[in-house]
């Protein structure tokens, strides 16, 4: 049986942060990622400038290559139903997930194990015993002291630790299409549309040479069909021309936080980023998964070196991470509060106390319908 100080199942930012910190302070680290490396993801890869200043700050000028183009994401731009329309700026930056993530793994200095399956967890006072198998059916005893559970929303650590919870959220599939093509749909900005009788969650965007379009439904629904319908009220809005899809991709999303049903491990399993319930209001998880990492590996190291388990040390870390992702489920404060990462009109075009009251009712009689199409 192979031993380490700390693993970290997900290959993802916030598998990657947690990995910088333990590897950094000399701790025997292991990431373990079920798909091979690079794997692509179906994501926006908008860094919001929380994320750029943790990647900056812990991992270092990104590369290049890792950008798409346009680089700048400037902002969120709402549809609503009437033909109003909100920025909410984002002053970002857009990034290709795979090359991103590969990147981060690779900055990491721990040891990486892609193509290999965490199928049991059995944790102990002293250490987390997981049984593996990797891609060519090999299975892979391993031991830990400290086990960091970052593999995203459908978590197998979370399932295996608590199937309770898991089974009791709400799930969604999300599916995301890439067209080659041309269209006058405005790049720099992230478009989402307010339609729930299509979606609860309507996006696109270009991306380098592409029309990326997000679709999210319960879990259940066609999303397939929903895309369908997203494609013939979208495209004869933007003009789109000579259109190839060039990629199709599909995962499953929850989100946690508006039921309270966060899941932040015990006290030798921690669990950060999506796989917690850290996903805000905007389906953006990255900047969290970033910060919920960093404090992950910080806790592990300081509770192996302290004597305390590392559990306890992280509960109490992760408590303002988790505001953070409760307050953007408070649209009083995504309207009229100050100081988030994402606010409506910018400082350079402040919304006039009328149209934030206009804007309002627009996203009211949205949440109303969302809530009547189930």
């Amino acid at each position: 049986m192979t031993r380490y100080d700390v693993v970290i199942v997900g290959g993802g930012p916030a598998g990657a942060s947690a990995a910088l910190v333990c590897a950094s302070r000399g701790l025997k680290t292991l990431v373990l990622e079920k798909r091979k490396i690079p794997r692509r993801k179906a994501c926006s890869g908008i860094l919001v400038p929380a994320s750029l200043t943790l990647v900056k700050n812990n991992f270092g000028d990104l590369p290049d290559e890792v950008f798409a183009r346009p680089k700048e994401v400037r902002a969120l731009r709402v549809h609503f139903p009437g033909g109003r329309i909100a920025d909410a700026t984002i002053g970002g930056s857009m990034i290709w997930r795979d090359r991103f993530d590969q990147w981060l793994c690779r900055k990491t200095g721990a040891e990486i194990l892609d193509g290999t399956t965490l199928e049991a967890l059995r944790e102990t006072a002293d250490d987390v015993e997981l049984q593996c198998r990797a891609s060519d059916g090999r299975r892979l005893p391993i031991r830990c002291r400290v086990l960091i559970a970052a593999d995203g929303g459908p978590s197998s650590v979370v399932r295996l630790l608590n199937p309770s919870l898991h089974k009791k959220l709400p799930w969604y599939v999300a599916l995301q299409d890439s067209y080659e093509c041309r269209c006058s749909l405005e790049p720099g900005r992230f478009h989402f549309f307010a339609c729930p009788e299509i979606s609860p969650y309507l996006s696109a965007y270009v991306k380098d040479s592409f029309l990326v379009m997000d679709v999210v439904v319960p879990f259940g629904k066609r999303a397939v069909e929903a895309m369908e319908k997203f494609r013939a009220f979208l495209w004869p809005r933007v003009g789109v021309e000579k259109a190839a899809l060039s990629g199709r991709l599909g995962c499953r999303v929850t989100y946690a936080a508006p039921r309270g049903a966060f899941c932040f491990g015990t006290e030798r399993v921690l669990v950060a980023g999506e796989a917690s319930g850290l996903l805000n209001n905007f389906g953006e998880g990255i900047s969290s998964a970033l910060a919920s990492g960093l404090l992950a590996g910080q806790s592990a190291d300081r509770g192996l070196r302290g004597g305390v388990p590392p559990g306890r040390i992280y509960l109490q870390e992760i408590e303002m991470e988790k505001r953070k992702t409760l307050d953007t489920f408070d649209r009083r404060k995504i309207l009229f509060g100050r100081g988030r990462a994402l606010h409506f009109g910018g400082p350079g075009a402040p919304l006039s106390w009328r149209e934030r009251i206009l804007i309002g009712l627009d996203a009211l009689r949205w949440l109303l319908a969302l809530r009547k199409s189930g």
